[in-house]
């Protein structure tokens, strides 16, 4: 697996300078030494050699860990991984792989499906994605609309909204 730590840094915690400066620089954070701990540890029983770190984010309803590589897994494999790392780290857990804005989304939001996910370029030159969900499909969602709009606008690093649609709006 690919990781931006030293492998003796990760397991004794004691950082060496290269490592302490990607801390220190706000790159990444504690929680990406624990993250990559746990992924360590569950290296050999996945096979996580073609796999690489990228980042996660965490929220007080879960973390998410974004790795690039991780769709070539089998399915089946996945899923299980998600599982072992939530309770190797006592917290829930998705993992996405690092691809499009569109991509991650549609991670993040699974199992619920999606109506429409648009760009609209503003006149001062940012962009705003925004996410159209069914009402039907709220109770499928992992987290409330409001905590996934704030991880994806984390993840992303644009402006993402989340607008529930009720029944009568959507037009066949």
């Amino acid at each position: 697996m690919k990781k931006p730590f030293c492998d003796f840094c990760v397991r004794t915690r004691v950082l060496c300078p290269k490592c302490q400066g990607l801390i220190d620089s706000g790159e990444y954070s504690y929680l990406d030494v624990d993250i990559v701990d746990a992924l360590m540890k569950l290296e050999k029983r996945y096979n996580l050699s073609d796999v690489e770190y990228v980042k996660a984010y965490e929220t007080d309803a879960f973390v998410v860990v974004v790795l690039r590589g991780f769709r070539k897994l089998p399915k089946g494999a996945q899923m299980q991984l998600e599982r072992d790392l939530s309770s190797l780290l006592n917290k829930n857990v998705r993992i996405v792989e690092k691809g499009s804005v569109n991509e991650i989304i549609a991670q993040l939001v699974s199992p619920a499906r999606l109506l429409t996910i648009s760009t609209s370029w503003l006149p001062d030159g940012t962009s705003e994605t925004i996410v159209k969900i069914p009402s039907r499909e709220l109770r499928r969602l992992p987290v409330n609309p409001e905590k996934l709009q704030e991880i994806l606008n984390r993840i992303i690093g644009s402006t993402i909204k989340i607008n529930i649609i009720k029944e009568k709006e959507i037009k066949i």
